[in-house]
């Protein structure tokens, strides 16, 4: 069940440059994470810029369901560096790598 708000606890604003050449913004945002039910946590995530709505991802607990949260953006960044997308840190900026943004995650060191 997705949440009604989302109590953001951490977020990042990056700047980004699609393959196309359109400048755009993202912000990533992980919300508080909160019981669903006897047995089971969700943590709400935001794409905005890239993807107009997340699921809130599950755990079975706060923990799970928050670290869990991360995977669904660096993937979907991911996916837009694999596309010829770029990000950087701000505009004008630095360029950074997926790695700069989740370096416990695997991934391409080329992306």
């Amino acid at each position: 069940m997705p949440s009604a708000s989302l109590q953001t606890i951490a977020e990042r604003t990056l700047f980004a440059v699609a393959a196309t050449g359109e400048k755009r913004t993202f912000r990533l945002a992980i919300g508080r994470p909160y019981r669903v039910d006897a047995v089971s946590w969700a943590c709400p995530v935001a794409l905005d810029g890239l993807h107009d709505r997340l699921h809130d991802i599950a755990g079975t607990d706060a923990w799970q369901a928050l670290t869990l949260a991360l995977n669904p953006t660096r993937q979907l960044l991911g996916y837009f560096v694999e596309d010829g997308g770029r990000l950087y840190w701000e505009e004008g900026g630095e360029a950074l790598r997926l790695a700069d943004l989740f370096p416990w995650l695997p991934f391409d060191t080329t992306a």
